[in-house]
């Protein structure tokens, strides 16, 4: 079954992008009206119609955020509760709104990096990724390898982040702190690699540019570390007990919001674009039961299976000359939170078009779905395994207003 990935808006109708995540094909249509699929509202950037008061509830309408440490970026939702438990709650979007597309537009290859990677930071390696995907024909693969690389290191810590992250929320102030550290280590890597903590520059037209392949030999330690502290995490029945049935989303949750990333593989549904990524040799990581504590299980594995394929990289800057493919073309990426997408026209070498979709816009209404009904102690909980953040919803209009 195809699920709906993304849609945007062109020359005044909907430009729809499906996706088989069992065999990787594609399918874009065009159409005159939205596609009959619950999330299709939520691509466009809609999403009142996620939020409904039941009959004869007393509950109020309130606003969480723009501004709210909780939340950590400009961004909002707007919750429905009779007291301390969350009835229903949407997204709302528009705070982090910078017109990303619209600044591509028109722009050479190199320039249209320079902007991508900055739409969404700590997905910039994933969205540059993608992007080249696109654009590329006859690939070199030792460039790829490079690509791949810095793009698992990417995952790693943002994984490291989401931990750290949940961590804090249930007061394991040890942890919490190791986690961050061992973030900022591999950030520190990172930027010996490529001069920059999250790999700005670091992905170019026909290669990759790195500065000290040796440094990678760090994470040696990092990955020890980590070992380590995941038993001593682990082992807390209280960390374990905050997160144990917080947010569950179902399997069918998931086929009916065309959930991605580590929302699906967290319910049993394996949805990660490296299983047909010509780049990759990889089996997605899945848990069944669906709650933040499963996608925190699913995130240590794939640290883990991360630091593996890292492992058997030579990084060093390599350069090749691929063609260029005009026209119309997909471009995917398994970010650490589920795939981004673009969608590509080039003329002549420059970006005449371009549609983006990155995975939190699509997994905010999952997180929507899997928060209703808890209590508001369980929200950070929920909200933070999912991975996603507000610039990477906000930083497109659908292709066009």
């Amino acid at each position: 079954m195809m699920a709906l990935s993304a849609v945007f808006k062109r020359n005044g109708k909907y430009l729809t992008v499906w996706l088989d995540y069992n065999t990787g094909k594609v399918r874009i249509e065009e159409a005159v009206k939205l596609p009959d699929r619950k999330i299709a509202p939520a691509l466009i950037g809609e999403t009142s119609p996620y939020i409904t008061i039941p009959p004869g509830s007393n509950a109020v309408p309130l606003i969480f955020g723009p501004a709210s440490g909780g939340l950590g970026q400009a961004g909002a939702f707007e919750i429905l509760t009779y007291g301390e438990r969350i009835v229903s709650i949407r997204p709302v979007y528009g705070y982090k709104r910078r017109n990303i597309e619209m600044r591509i537009t028109g722009k050479p290859l190199n320039e249209a990096l320079v902007v991508l990677e900055r739409a969404a930071g700590n997905f910039s390696l994933a969205y540059t990724y993608a992007f080249l995907r696109a654009v590329e024909g006859n690939p070199d693969e030792d460039v790829w390898e490079v690509r791949k690389g810095l793009l698992e290191i990417e995952r790693i810590y943002n994984h490291f982040n989401v931990i750290h992250k949940l961590a804090g929320d249930a007061s394991q102030k040890v942890a919490t702190m190791h986690f961050h550290w061992l973030e900022e280590e591999t950030l520190r890597v990172l930027n010996r690699l490529t001069g920059h903590r999250y790999g700005f520059g670091a992905n170019l037209p026909g290669g990759v540019r790195i500065l000290d392949g040796s440094v990678v030999g760090r994470l040696e330690n990092i990955k020890a570390e980590f070992f380590e502290l995941r038993e001593e995490l682990l082992e807390s029945k209280t960390f374990i007990d905050r997160l144990h049935n917080t947010c569950r989303l179902s399997k069918d949750d998931i086929i009916e919001l065309d959930a991605v990333g580590i929302a699906a593989r967290g319910s049993g549904v394996p949805r990660d674009v490296r299983t047909f990524d010509r780049f990759y040799s990889y089996r997605p990581i899945t848990c069944e039961e669906g709650d933040a504590l499963a996608r925190l299980m699913v995130r240590m594995e794939e640290i883990e299976r991360s630091f593996e394929i890292v492992d058997g990289i030579d990084f060093r800057t390599v350069c090749s000359d691929p063609s260029i493919r005009e026209g119309l073309n997909l471009g995917l990426a398994e970010a650490a939170h589920g795939d981004v997408l673009v969608l590509v026209e080039l003329r002549d070498g420059r970006v005449s078009w371009i549609g983006l979709r990155g995975a939190s816009r699509i997994n905010y209404i999952a997180f929507s779905r899997g928060i209703t009904g808890n209590i508001f102690t369980d929200f950070s909980f929920g909200l933070h395994s999912f991975g996603l953040n507000f610039a990477d919803a906000d930083l497109w209009q659908g292709g066009e207003e």
